[in-house]
């Protein structure tokens, strides 16, 4: 029988050579195709695990704290911290603690926001000229953050240097006052009082008449000669240089509270120390005498993003002659003002120098050097804030306005000094003022101060920025936001935008002072701050807003990994009741926000926050393993229906040989065992010849296929070959001496009328409608391969693109992918043109008959590619509708753009159908039309 199977293949080379190249392609397709899929999903797999942790595994959050938004869309908020006051009990936490498998369990309670006023000098000495008598200036302080685009106005102080010896009365020395009465000395020895700090504050109004006014002299004061010049200024301290201003800012910084040792386990915040120490197991606040001490660890750098910018002029001669005539504070209110000055200069302090001014402060008693900047250490009080409320869940979210009233502040005047401070800007977070009994004078409880034992460096921590998979760590990072459109682009000048000293608005600071779990009863004590309950301030029974929990061992991907993680969140949530996030696997995501316009320039803003998106590491892994194996197996499955095709037509072309072979008695089984062999042989050689050309192919795809993985080839060459021929051989064996007088094609069922050459297309389609559909199929394996990939790639890309770990892998996955698709695709337009060559062979007499009654050769080819047209029309379409609905189901959605797209390869596929048929076509011209009719008769 072998050398029937050789001789056979000789004999129709064309055919043998046909079936070679579909197998040699399949083989190779897949040895290099399979071996670039390794590579890319090992390196997918590499980017996705050395991701796919960041400093915490689970984040653990009260009750009901889960917004719908995040619950619908699978994402954790970039401010899920900052607006929780409570929540979580201490005995949960330990309960979590407890749970198999938990390595560490960090809370976080979130304190509030404290608001101590920063005091900065502005040295104008350089400005004061000798001999000029007396002089004023007026210090024009404005705040500016977010780019330049807010500016608000922090009010105005003055500054008055005279010649003349002045002198403090000893009830003038007033820690901590800006203005101060004293007395200038006249000429003959006469004293007037100058720089009278007393206003009228007018309680319903709320207003107060006052300015904000330091006064020094060039010449001796208190009947002693100071050196250099010096004198006192209205700040009540003595020997200020004179021409010293002062200016205010009021620097918000949050306080939270974390556990030592926890918080050391979770991201090593103990070696991030860079000056002091870090805190005992046990430290807690210790009150001496009337202070209470509540130990913090302070932030090395600044948490806003602003500037103070002060304008200094100096005001007409007539205004120094006004405070030198001893004129009222609200005499001066009335008249300093509104008087022009001249420009003298301008100073700016950043946020940076006004913190570490702060943070000099902090614990220090003594009165700080004359001229100096300097800052209290006190917690009057401080700002519980609520999260931020969104509208709308359409393509952006908007924050919504606070619109109950701001927090109460006087009306320090036109001419006052005000405190520097944003919190008269826009609110999208409602805000609680809890103030301190004692520092108002009705409570007893010793006075809160700060005590800091250490500073510490974000940049040190370990897994706070686990990179492509980090997740919301406002414990120590100030999230950002960045323009969504072209109007916040350019109003943005390309720069993101970072939080400023409005603690109600949409961005929040992080917290530039940690202290202990230990020192929240201080916080919570309602004898102690006003406004303390269990939904504002810090929750006496439910005080931590947060637990970070991060699981023991090495964990990936894999499913054992994702169970061991679901199971320990599934415990804690069956424990505890609380809502839990399983954050390992997530990347940040950016969500439009709509923040709202500020009132002091701003315009409202689209804004691309940076949130998580929960499970994206599996959904990468998941989605890669998916579309390679659904791809390569649409490869084999096109060509083995090429192969079954190929086959099939030459079994039918052989019917008179098969029929004789069976008259002369060869029995079924050897009849299909004949094919078989046939079919398998060439397999063989297709796969060595595979194996040798997989290796220059892979080089050229930019992968390494070895040797082993190239031999692979032969045995997956003859398995599809050898299923390919099943049902060809399968029919071979069913030969009968009677297929030596049937006819090739029969005639349809029914009579067709025919009315042009479409509708004879039509005709010859139905009349092999087996050959028809083997075409259309094989296209249709194609199409969809195209789509589906596409389809496939959109949801990825809409699932985890956009993320910072999805980005990084997107374009990784296609360069494969896309030419598995671009394979299959022409394998598919390959077997049309193979279905139409048998059928010209087949219907050789009819294309001669008509070329004999007078159809000429263009008419006869369009006949036949209107055949391939109409076949490859429905396969395409049969494609791409399977591909959709396959998208439909997975992603449960369909896109415009997805639409659009499967039209187009249903066109372009119809085209390269069309113009692979033009080849058979072709035949058509080189046949004779009277040796055909000749053999026919």
């Amino acid at each position: 029988m072998w050398h029937t199977v050789l001789a056979q293949l000789r004999f129709r080379p064309r055919r043998a050579v046909a079936l070679l190249a579909a197998l040699v392609v399949a083989v190779t397709s897949f040895a290099v195709l399979t071996e670039t899929a390794r590579a890319q999903r090992l390196e997918v797999n590499g980017t996705v695990t050395a991701n796919a942790r960041g400093a915490y595994d689970l984040l653990v959050r009260p009750a009901g704290a889960r917004s719908a938004l995040e619950t619908r869309q699978n994402l954790v908020s970039s401010t899920a911290l900052s607006g929780l006051s409570g929540g979580i009990s201490r005995a949960q936490w330990q309960r979590i603690l407890s749970v198999p498998g938990v390595y560490a369990a960090a809370p976080v309670a979130v304190v509030g926001y404290s608001l101590p006023t920063v005091t900065l000098p502005v040295d104008l000495s350089a400005y004061v000229r000798p001999g000029a008598g007396s002089q004023v200036w007026r210090l024009d302080a404005r705040l500016v953050s977010e780019g330049g685009l807010t500016q608000v106005p922090a009010g105005s102080s003055y500054v008055y240097v005279t010649d003349r010896s002045i002198r403090h009365p000893p009830s003038a020395l007033v820690p901590g006052t800006l203005g101060a009465e004293i007395d200038q000395i006249a000429p003959d020895g006469s004293a007037h009082p100058i720089c009278d700090p007393k206003g009228v504050f007018d309680t319903a109004t709320n207003r107060s008449d006052a300015v904000a006014l330091a006064c020094g002299s060039t010449g001796p004061h208190n009947n002693v000669n100071q050196p250099g010049g010096a004198s006192p200024s209205a700040t009540g301290t003595d020997n200020e240089p004179a021409g010293t201003g002062f200016v205010n800012w009021t620097f918000p910084y949050l306080v939270e509270a974390v556990d030592p040792v926890q918080e050391a386990r979770l991201d090593g915040l103990d070696k991030a120390v860079t000056s002091g120490g870090y805190f005992s197991p046990a430290q807690r606040p210790v009150t001496a005498g009337q202070r209470t001490a509540i130990p913090v660890l302070l932030a090395d750098r600044a948490s806003t993003d602003e500037r103070l910018d002060v304008a200094v002029a100096e005001l007409p001669p007539a205004a120094a002659r006004s405070v030198s005539a001893g004129r009222t504070a609200g005499q001066l209110a009335q008249s300093l003002p509104g008087t022009a000055g001249r420009p003298t200069t301008r100073v700016s302090f950043t946020a940076q120098q006004a913190y570490d001014v702060l943070v000099r402060g902090l614990g220090q008693q003594a009165a700080p050097p004359p001229g100096s900047a300097y800052a209290n250490d006190n917690l009057s009080q401080y700002l519980s804030a609520l999260p931020v409320r969104y509208t709308g869940t359409g393509a952006a979210l908007t924050a919504r306005p606070v619109t109950e009233p701001p927090l109460p502040s006087p009306d320090l005047g036109a001419g006052q000094l005000r405190d520097g401070s944003d919190l008269a800007d826009t609110s999208v977070r409602p805000l609680t003022q809890h103030r301190s009994l004692t520092y108002s004078g009705t409570g007893t409880a010793p006075m809160p101060v700060l005590d800091p034992v250490g500073r510490f460096d974000a940049g040190k921590l370990s897994g706070t920025r686990a990179g492509l998979g980090a997740v919301p760590m406002e414990t120590y990072f100030a999230p950002q936001a960045g323009g969504a459109d072209a109007a916040s682009v350019s109003a943005l000048k390309g720069r993101p935008l970072l939080p400023n000293g409005n603690v109600a608005g949409l961005l929040s600071v992080p917290p530039s002072m940690i202290t202990t779990l230990d020192s929240l009863p201080v916080f919570s004590d309602p004898g102690q701050f006003t406004g303390v309950t269990p939904q504002l301030g810090v929750d006496t029974a439910d005080p931590i807003s947060v637990v970070r929990v991060r699981l023991t061992g090495a964990l990936g991907t894999d499913p054992l990994s994702r169970e061991r993680v679901r199971l320990v969140a599934q415990r804690i949530h069956d424990s505890t009741g609380l809502d839990v996030d399983v954050t390992m696997g997530s990347s940040s995501t950016p969500v439009q926000v709509v923040d709202p316009a500020g009132k002091f320039g701003r315009p409202r803003l689209t804004l691309s926050e940076m949130w998580s998106r929960k499970g994206v590491a599996t959904t990468i892994a998941d989605a890669v393993d998916r579309k390679s194996l659904v791809l390569f197996l649409l490869v084999l499955g096109v060509c083995a229906l090429f192969v079954t095709g190929a086959t099939s037509a030459a079994v039918r072309t052989r019917r008179t040989e098969l029929g004789v072979l069976a008259c002369l008695g060869w029995p079924a089984r050897r009849l299909f065992g004949l094919i078989l062999a046939e079919v398998v042989t060439l397999g063989t050689v297709a796969g060595l010849i595979g194996a040798a050309l997989s290796l220059p192919a892979g080089r050229l795809a930019g992968v390494d296929v070895g040797w082993q993985r190239a031999l692979l080839a032969v045995p997956a060459a003859v398995l599809l070959a050898a299923l390919a021929a099943l049902w060809p051989a399968w029919r071979s064996a069913r030969s009968h001496p009677g297929e030596a007088v049937r006819p090739a094609v029969s005639a349809t069922a029914r009579r067709a009328t025919i009315t042009g050459i479409s509708s004879l297309a039509w005709a010859n389609l139905r009349r092999v409608p087996g050959r028809t559909a083997l075409g259309a199929v094989a296209l249709a394996g194609g199409v969809a391969a195209l789509v589906a990939l596409i389809g496939i790639s959109t949801a990825f890309h809409g699932a985890v693109a956009g993320t910072l770990l999805g980005d990084a892998v997107t374009v990784q996955v296609r360069g494969s992918d896309y030419a598995a698709a671009a394979i299959a695709g022409l394998l598919g337009a390959a077997t049309i043109a193979d279905v139409l060559y048998t059928n010209i062979r087949d219907r050789a007499a009819e294309y001669a008959l008509l070329r004999a009654t007078g159809w000429p050769d263009r008419s006869l080819t369009r006949l036949v590619l209107t055949e391939a047209a109409l076949t490859a029309a429905a396969g395409a379409v049969l494609g791409a509708g399977l591909a959709l609905a396959g998208d439909a189901v997975f992603t449960g959605r369909l896109t415009a753009t997805l639409g659009w797209t499967a039209a187009l390869a249903v066109i372009a596929a119809t085209l390269v159908s069309v113009g692979c048929a033009a080849l058979p076509a072709r035949a058509l011209r080189r046949d004779s039309t009277a040796q055909i009719l000749a053999e026919e008769a």
